[in-house]
């Protein structure tokens, strides 16, 4: 795999998917990571939290009652009181018993098969913030992973740690709804190296304004052929999406009738 900022650069389009294919399974399981990796998702997003031991837990949520049988903060709870649960009946027999995967099991699984994009949610939602920013950042040092990820958040703040950090890891920043900025000066507020929006927020302004700046930028949640077509019409460089088996089979189908 060629480096993730030398891969942006030189591939017209790409299909990220989001807690891994979160809509064929359960979503940020080993199950879904693996299913995003057989739908040809070039990257795979997924989310992180700190158990009460300290361990790097794959999960969205900060508390247990959407997605597994357990109850209560994640952070309340050691990592192997997380990994008794399970994290797959909600959303199907199919996928009974499915664990909470350790971060560094899920990255070893996606080495070499797909980019990495971990989401860093709001410095405010977490007591850990700053720790768990600190671990995540010496991990993807230890893993030998740094050149083939990217941090991407909603919190600027957030990827402004991870650039204190490092400066040369790749920052995403997401627009918060309500923002009216254009790219450029979103990114060049953080000092992020790409940006995101919804499909909802794109804009000929905005697609325009990242272009001439020469800033990678994508949407999300892209899941309908009708998406696709609106976020490729807009000159989108990648998409988000919960099912990427069906945006990469569209997408296919779309350019090979070109």
């Amino acid at each position: 795999m060629m480096p993730l900022a030398d891969f942006v650069r030189s591939t017209p389009f790409f299909v990220i998917a989001h807690r891994g294919a979160s809509g064929i399974a359960p979503e940020n399981t080993m199950a879904s990571l693996q299913r995003a990796i057989d739908a040809g998702a070039v990257m795979v997003e997924l989310d992180v939290q700190l158990s009460s031991d300290r361990q790097l837990m794959v999960f969205h949520d900060s508390v247990l009652g959407r997605t597994t049988n357990g109850r209560g903060y994640v952070r309340n709870h050691t990592a192997d009181e997380l990994r008794s649960l399970d994290a797959g009946s909600w959303f199907s027999n199919e996928f009974a018993n499915e664990r909470i995967p350790f971060l560094r099991e899920a990255i070893e699984l996606l080495r070499g098969k797909a980019y990495l994009n971990i989401e860093l949610k709001p410095l405010h939602e977490s007591p850990d913030a700053a720790e768990e920013t600190a671990a995540l950042v010496a991990l993807v040092h230890e893993l030998g992973i740094a050149p083939y990820m990217t941090f991407s958040s909603f919190d600027h703040r957030a990827l402004k740690m991870v650039k204190e950090h490092d400066p040369a890891i790749l920052t995403l920043a997401l627009n918060v709804p309500g923002d009216k900025r254009m790219p450029s000066q979103v990114v060049a507020a953080c000092g992020a190296d790409a940006y995101g929006c919804s499909v909802n927020e794109l804009s000929k302004q905005r697609s325009a304004d990242a272009i001439a700046h020469d800033i990678p930028f994508g949407v999300y949640t892209v899941n309908s052929e009708e998406q696709l077509r609106h976020a490729l019409s807009y000159g989108v460089r990648c998409v988000v999406s919960n099912v990427p088996d069906h945006i990469v089979s569209v997408y296919r189908s779309l350019t090979s009738h070109a």
